[in-house]
């Protein structure tokens, strides 16, 4: 058994649903799941070590450059199997699992699982359209991952609803797996811990820290949360915002009118847990779009593991309706209304913290998990 993923490169998300399911699923089934990673000759040393230094055992190869050429990788693929023997394969995204397709089609492959991460048309058109160009139809390549492959993950019941009205999906063949938090990750700091640490970045305890977390791709909206934030600030004189991002600072209006109660910083993924911590709300205002309709943001689940509220767009994946459910947070409808946030208290952030322990660890998937690895060993 594999699990195959093709032009992703080593990154916070990457470990958490990849390399970290590969390690639970082998530990808990007793079974040997080998990561195959095909990546971008760039950088191509440095990210082949930081993926094994995550998963030892993991294969990195080259890619094929240019990503309209990706089925020349098949050959790659073959070579690969010649050595290890026929395999069954876990696909992460369409293009993983359209490579595996090709090579059952000429029998190199047993099964093929389908990880679905999202409506991959709909981004395509969206949002990546402006910076890439491909030859072949991205609707094709995602219709032929959902109807021919013998299994499938989704990472949102909103995504398997998707499937249903655009291609047509009526198989019972699939399970629903949401982005997860590490499952080792089962302690929550002290209250006099989570104090220190608001205390190191010169917080005060009846200041409201807000954090965003990620990246500047154009569906994190980060210009919502520029716009939202300015008139949070202007309204509660103690909101204070910790940007976890690359983006440029300067190009943020609240930066600009409240530079002294803005951080920014740009650490690697096992150092962001210590600024969500000292944190009391986690950003995750989104635009309206199908990407985000049916998506399953990492960042929810560690921003309520880290004990935060959310604060949070409607129609985001299954979130949106999880946060009014469990009152985990606030459902932002009104960008012109100013917000009575308040700091939490170290009671609301255990509950929070429970909340994610309790839905979101890998654990709790685990028949799901052992469906998929169950099919895997069919021949």
């Amino acid at each position: 058994m594999i699990y195959l993923t093709y032009n992703d490169q080593p990154s916070g998300v990457y470990f958490s649903q990849v390399t970290d399911v590969c390690a639970f699923v082998n530990k808990r089934f007793n079974c040997n799941i080998r990561l195959v990673a095909l990546i971008s000759i760039r950088g191509f040393l440095e990210n082949r070590k930081s993926i094994k230094q995550n998963f030892p055992e993991a294969i990195v190869l080259p890619m094929f450059p240019k990503q309209k050429n990706w089925r020349r990788n098949k050959l790659l693929l073959k070579i690969l199997f010649l050595f290890i023997g026929k395999q069954s394969v876990w696909c992460r995204g369409i293009f993983a699992t359209n490579l595996a397709l090709l090579l059952k089609k000429n029998n190199w492959t047993n099964r093929v699982v389908f990880d679905g991460r999202g409506a991959y048309d709909a981004e395509y058109n969206e949002y990546l359209n402006k910076i890439t160009s491909l030859s072949d139809s991205i609707s094709d390549l995602e219709r032929d991952a959902i109807l021919l492959s013998d299994f499938r993950c989704a990472v949102s019941e909103k995504l398997v609803t998707y499937w249903h009205q655009k291609y047509n999906y009526v198989s019972k063949n699939h399970c629903v797996i949401p982005c997860t938090i590490n499952s080792n990750e089962s302690h929550y700091p002290s209250e006099n811990e989570i104090k220190s640490v608001r205390k190191e970045l010169g917080f005060a305890n009846d200041d409201v820290v807000i954090v965003y977390s990620g990246s500047a791709a154009d569906w994190q909206s980060l210009q919502m949360v520029d716009d939202f934030l300015l008139l949070q600030m202007r309204s509660n004189t103690g909101i204070k915002f910790i940007l976890l991002s690359n983006s440029p600072l300067e190009q943020l209006k609240m930066y600009k009118e409240f530079p002294n109660r803005i951080i920014q910083k740009w650490v690697k993924a096992h150092e962001v847990k210590k600024y969500l911590y000292a944190s009391d709300y986690g950003m995750l205002i989104r635009e309206n779009s199908v990407t985000n309709e049916v998506a399953s943001p990492t960042k929810f689940a560690e921003y309520l593991h880290a004990g935060l509220k959310v604060l949070i767009s409607e129609n985001i994946g299954d979130f949106s309706a999880f946060t009014k459910k469990n009152n985990c947070g606030t459902i932002i409808t009104d960008f012109e209304f100013g917000y009575n946030f308040t700091p939490l208290t170290y009671s609301q952030k255990a509950i929070n913290f429970k909340l994610a322990q309790n839905h979101f660890t890998k654990n709790v998937f685990e028949q799901n998990y052992n469906t998929i690895v169950q099919l895997l060993k069919e021949k």
